[in-house]
């Protein structure tokens, strides 16, 4: 149904139990469709990108304490031109850490930006960085066109308006640190 659930897993009870479900705001117009479930109906989607955990384990001993972090990012694939991030440290009181819309009218800087079918990429970089210390960024493609549905069989369709781009962004913040768009352009907002 394009929502993004959390289930607990529990060895001792032996059971698997829905904790929360999440739904973002652009697609609540989707429940009665998706409620109707009519075999007529065009297929409705959501949240269908890959996920991305990024886990923070300080100590080391494999269990989510103290300082340790666990965050994840996913996009909507066929569902739509954004991009979340949520932190799920404590699974019972997940948050929304930040979202990102592409396309024009959508966040600053990420006009470029189609359907957000790449799966965002966790590494570290220095840039905009505080001191000497690398900071958690994703790297992300600037996702699919459209346009590209309609092609005739040998051709390429329509010259894409979106997607031709690379983004940089903060893990934690989701601000845009760099991105590159086809027209060799680029957007530095960091310092060195």
């Amino acid at each position: 149904h394009g929502v993004l659930h959390m289930f607990e897993d529990n060895d001792v009870s032996n059971t698997i139990t829905e904790n929360w479900a999440f739904m973002p705001n652009e697609f609540l117009q989707n429940i009665p469709i998706l409620r109707d479930n009519l075999a007529t109906s065009d297929k409705v989607y959501g949240i269908d990108g890959v996920i991305t955990s990024h886990i923070v384990d300080n100590n080391g001993n494999g269990v989510v304490d103290g300082d340790d972090k666990v965050w994840l990012f996913f996009g909507y694939r066929r569902g739509g031109s954004s991009y979340y991030a949520m932190d799920v440290t404590d699974p019972e009181n997940p948050f929304v850490m930040w979202t990102i819309v592409g396309g024009e009218g959508g966040t600053s800087g990420f006009s470029e930006l189609g359907q957000s079918w790449s799966q965002p990429k966790v590494i570290y970089s220095k840039l905009n960085a505080s001191g000497n210390q690398a900071k958690p960024v994703l790297l992300f493609g600037g996702g699919y066109s459209p346009t590209k549905d309609s092609h005739s069989i040998g051709g390429t369709g329509d010259p894409d308006p979106k997607g031709k781009a690379i983004y940089m962004v903060d893990a934690k913040e989701g601000t845009l640190l760099w991105s590159l768009a086809s027209d060799g352009d680029t957007n530095f907002d960091g310092t060195d």
